[in-house]
């Protein structure tokens, strides 16, 4: 049981460098350089996007896999009815993995409107960078919630 624990926090621990990393990359780099060369009807995002939307989704499945296994396999979840002080961040983890899904959805549907006229491709290219950078906040505010949850575990 103990391996387990360790695997899943491992696996989780990797999904999440891999997914906030690669919307960074997408945030911060990729759409700023690509509004400003306008460039918004090249190829290139295309390319990216076919590269790494598919690593992008398998660690954001992987995250809420992990986060179900981390919760399941925990010794302090054992159908238990007294209060646990920890269990309130992750409850706050579970709502905000619902929006990141949700968020990335979004993202996705306007990769799929990207084709069009010039001046389309960029209004989806800064819809993109907006919905991501939402996606991103929510995965920080993700990370202080799972900090609080390591703080009131400890405490308790």
């Amino acid at each position: 049981m103990e391996f387990m624990l360790w695997a899943a926090l491992s696996l989780h621990i990797f999904s999440v460098i891999i997914w906030l990393g690669s919307l960074c990359f997408l945030s911060a780099i990729l759409y700023p350089v690509l509004e400003v060369e306008s460039q918004g009807d090249s190829g290139l995002v295309e390319h990216i996007h076919r590269r790494m939307m598919p690593f992008l989704w398998l660690s954001l499945w992987t995250l809420g896999i992990t986060g179900i296994a981390l919760y399941i396999f925990s010794p302090e979840f054992i159908y238990t009815r007294e209060k646990i002080e920890w269990f309130t961040p992750v409850h706050g983890k579970v709502v905000l993995f619902i929006f990141i899904v949700i968020f990335s959805m979004r993202t996705r549907s306007l990769y799929m409107l990207y084709r069009g006229t010039k001046e389309k491709r960029v209004e989806n290219l800064r819809a993109m960078g907006r919905a991501i950078r939402i996606t991103i906040l929510f995965g920080i505010l993700s990370m202080l919630l799972s900090a609080w949850g390591a703080i009131a575990k400890t405490i308790s």
